[in-house]
């Protein structure tokens, strides 16, 4: 008898929760299928996804900096190297990029072109 409530009570719990349920076994497969597409691609691949996330967050980082060293004028090889450093902790596959000083130089082009951007939003603002 205890079984038969035991299978009752599953199964009104799945018919009261079905759609609940549909939800989240659908966002786990989107989800698996996301990472697995992701661990399946090569490291040059995994390389031109983060240069496409940093080219988002770049202007943030810039902007910390500049905001962290605000008192020092001539303290831009300090802030350069503090958002080098960051993009490397948020991005560690980089480190595995074969030619680093091609890649220093696409992020130095990067912090370039974010500070033009934060100067040209500064010079709006004022």
């Amino acid at each position: 008898m205890n079984i038969l409530n035991g299978i009752q009570n599953f199964l009104q719990l799945i018919n009261d929760n079905w759609t609940t349920i549909m939800v989240i076994i659908g966002l786990a497969i989107a989800v698996g299928k996301k990472v697995a597409d992701y661990f399946s691609k090569s490291d040059e691949e995994k390389i031109e996804i983060a240069k496409a996330q940093i080219k988002e967050t770049v202007l943030k980082m810039v902007t910390e900096a500049e905001l962290d060293y605000e008192e020092w004028n001539k303290a831009g090889s300090i802030k350069r190297s503090q958002v080098i450093g960051q993009i490397y902790a948020d991005y560690p596959i980089l480190s595995k990029v074969v030619d680093q000083q091609a890649l220093i130089e696409w992020i130095d082009e990067t912090i370039d072109e974010s500070l033009k951007t934060l100067r040209e939003v500064v010079s709006n603002n004022q």
